[in-house]
């Protein structure tokens, strides 16, 4: 670019996005792309999949271009949303244009002018540390900070120190998934000192209107999912239950008429104190049978009964293997062990599976557009998911019904949904969810990472 130009550009990130880069942002990111260009602090919510990290990485070549010896600094909650897409992101735009390729070298974690490398660059940084933006001073600074909800207050301290010079900027941008911390207060009490903005991705012309539609349709136009994930608003002071009372309700005493071939049983083991070991008896990871539910039972005796559950639907249904799914994650390891033993004991036709709450989380589904934090919330969305499809057959049983009805759910920083802790649904005077968890183990389907003679470990 000629002098002329630079100086031209450098109050104007549309245009260069438009001549330079050969990109047609949309209208909000026009909007916001001028309001970093007049303002020092801009702070942007917005929904999934609106062009976010295509937005941060033009204002990062804009910003790198147009000023002389800039620093930039860029951060964000996790390495694989700064370096796997901010990052990656910027490298793309360099990539494809010989201009920028001409005069910078883009690294794993910093991007710089040729023959300038200490002087005149961008650079990424998690913001696991709380020195993340610490001891960075020029006269031309711009701080990106991506999925600012999720980004420690502590690293947020030394960015306003950072802004005292004319030409500092600010640019914050994510999904509006926490009601506390920096991020929130730049939209709410610290408003008047932000310019910000909400990027609705359901008017988005980035986002798949079907996305959209699945969200509604999964969730509800004012479920917090939606807020968050689709329109990029905070969500309710007051979390949503993650099933609602009417999908369950549809769910009891339906009729089912189809031929058994899956028996799956689910195992929450409890030993003491007020909470229940449950047993799920699910056929076809669909029909629920009667609880079977046992109170103050040590491991063993558990076994025991579980064994004679075993050999009870062996006996009704004999060419059908009887998989039994138990929560290992306390005193279940021991039912778990001894199972196993039991079986092969007496050639029962059965197998036992470890499974863990609060193990790797990931999608129900392949096609489905939301995913869980850790897999307490893919058992549960498997549960909701068959509510809402109309392919789960529950019996009457009024506190399986409060226990599925009265867990809540919140977003996490990234997006993902987490449910609430036993620990504190306890605390609201709810009872912890067994004869539910019992349920999701029934309906639970992991895949086997190793296989020991004829057992999975999951």
């Amino acid at each position: 670019m000629t002098s002329e130009a630079i100086l031209y550009y450098a109050d104007h990130p549309v245009e260069f996005a438009q001549d330079i880069l050969n990109v047609e942002p949309t209208e909000d990111q026009k909007a916001v792309m001028e309001d970093v260009a007049k303002y020092s602090l801009v702070s942007v919510k917005s929904g999934h999949g609106v062009g976010k990290s295509a937005l941060e990485s033009w204002i990062i070549w804009w910003y790198i271009s147009t000023r002389p010896y800039p620093k930039i600094m860029c951060t964000a909650p996790t390495k694989h949303q700064l370096h796997d897409i901010l990052w990656a992101e910027a490298s793309k735009w360099k990539r494809n244009n010989k201009a920028l390729n001409n005069n910078f070298e883009w690294t794993s974690e910093k991007i710089y002018l040729k023959g300038a490398q200490e002087e005149w660059f961008a650079i990424a940084r998690t913001s696991n540390k709380p020195d993340a933006l610490q001891g960075t001073h020029a006269e031309h600074i711009l701080i990106v900070i991506d999925e600012a909800s999720g980004v420690p207050d502590i690293v947020f301290e030394p960015v306003l120190g950072s802004m005292s010079t004319k030409d500092a900027k600010l640019l914050m941008c994510g999904n509006p998934t926490q009601l506390s911390g920096f991020f929130y207060d730049s939209h709410t009490k610290l408003r008047s000192m932000y310019k910000t903005h909400t990027i609705d991705g359901a008017k988005s012309p980035r986002v798949d209107p079907n996305y959209v539609q699945q969200i509604k349709d999964m969730f509800g136009e004012d479920s917090d999912v939606y807020r968050v994930r689709v329109a990029g608003e905070f969500p309710k002071s007051n979390p949503d239950s993650f099933i609602s009372l009417g999908l369950v309700e549809s769910a009891i005493n339906k009729i089912f008429q189809h031929q058994i071939v899956d028996i799956s049983l689910g195992v929450d083991v409890a030993r003491f104190g007020d909470d229940e070991s449950v047993v799920a008896t699910t056929f076809n990871h669909s029909k629920l049978d009667k609880l079977d539910i046992f109170k103050h039972n040590d491991t063993m005796k558990l076994t025991g009964q579980l064994v004679i559950i075993i050999q009870r639907l062996n006996q009704k249904y004999p060419h059908i293997r009887v998989i039994v799914k138990i929560d290992c994650d306390g005193l279940g390891v021991g039912v778990y062990d001894r199972l196993k033993e039991v079986i092969i004991e007496k050639r029962l036709n059965a197998i036992a599976i470890e499974c863990h709450f609060g193990g790797k989380g990931g999608k129900v589904s392949y096609d489905e557009p939301i995913e869980y934090k850790n897999s307490t919330g893919i058992m549960w969305g498997t549960i909701r998911s068959k509510l809402l499809n109309g392919s789960l057959f529950l019996c009457e049983d009024d506190e399986l019904v409060a226990q599925l009805t009265n867990r809540k759910y919140f977003i996490d920083s990234d997006g993902s949904i987490i449910l609430e802790k036993k620990s504190e649904m306890k605390k609201r005077g709810v009872h912890s969810p067994d004869r539910a968890d019992a349920l999701a183990l029934s309906l639970y389907e992991p895949k086997p990472t190793m296989v020991m003679g004829d057992v999975p470990i999951i």
